[in-house]
Order: C-alpha cells, then sequence, then structure tokens
C-alpha cells in the first residue's frame, strides 16, 4: 500500500515539481495551499507524512504544525518543514534538523527530500 503525503505549499511550481517526485516514488499526494486548507484535509484525509511551507498565506507552517500536533490523531504525523528562510549550510550541518524538526531548504534536490522523508517517517 503506498504512502498519503500532505504537500502545503502556496507556490504552484514547487507543488508541482515535488508533487511529481512523491508520485514517481510511489506515493500518493493530496496538496493544499494554506494552513486552513490543510486543517480541512487532515479532518477527511488521512496522510502519513507532512511537507509543511513555512510561509504560507493566513496560518503560518508552524503554527500549522503545533495545531497539527494538538489533534489526538495526527499527534504523531511526521513533519518536514521546506524553507528557504534558513541556510543549506545550516541544515546539512544538523543533519537536516533544527530544533528537533526536520527542515529542507529551497531548493532542494529528490536524494535529500527522499533521505529527510526516510528518516522522519522512520522516528513516527
Amino acid at each position: 500500500m503506498s504512502k498519503t503525503v500532505l504537500l502545503v505549499d502556496d507556490e504552484k511550481h514547487v507543488v508541482n515539481v515535488v508533487g511529481a517526485m512523491l508520485e514517481q516514488r510511489g506515493f500518493k499526494v493530496v496538496t493544499a495551499g494554506s494552513g486552513e486548507e490543510a486543517l480541512e484535509l487532515l479532518e477527511k484525509t488521512s496522510v502519513d507524512l507532512a511537507l509543511l511551507d513555512i510561509i504560507l498565506p493566513g496560518i503560518d507552517g508552524a503554527t500549522l504544525a503545533q495545531q497539527v500536533r494538538a489533534r489526538p490523531v495526527t499527534e504523531n504525523l511526521p513533519i518536514v518543514f521546506l524553507t528557504g528562510l534558513v541556510e543549506i549550510d545550516e541544515i546539512h550541518r544538523s543533519g537536516h534538523q533544527i530544533g528537533g524538526q526536520y527542515f529542507l531548504a529551497k531548493p532542494f534536490d529528490s536524494t535529500e527530500l527522499f533521505e529527510v522523508i526516510e528518516r522522519a517517517m522512520a522516528e513516527a
């Protein structure tokens, strides 16, 4: 059975590129362009991992993650943040983790994406 990934980003090209990478690896992908839309999707869709942009319209990625963690049904959902807000070197030095959270600095390649997804899902 394929795993389902929730991809939350307001940039269409990011959704298209990352979504295609995930689908090529056999993941089912559901997408949202805002934090509010993501919360609505999580009410009716079971997912195995969330990829969240930090900067989103309305509810930002960090707040969205807090709300996901506050819900019993999604409190253990693996979350990976996609961000242009930190330096790539900072993320590489910390093994793709900052403060116990997984981060991928944009731009990233498919190798990095799947390494972080595997780590995040293994810890869940």
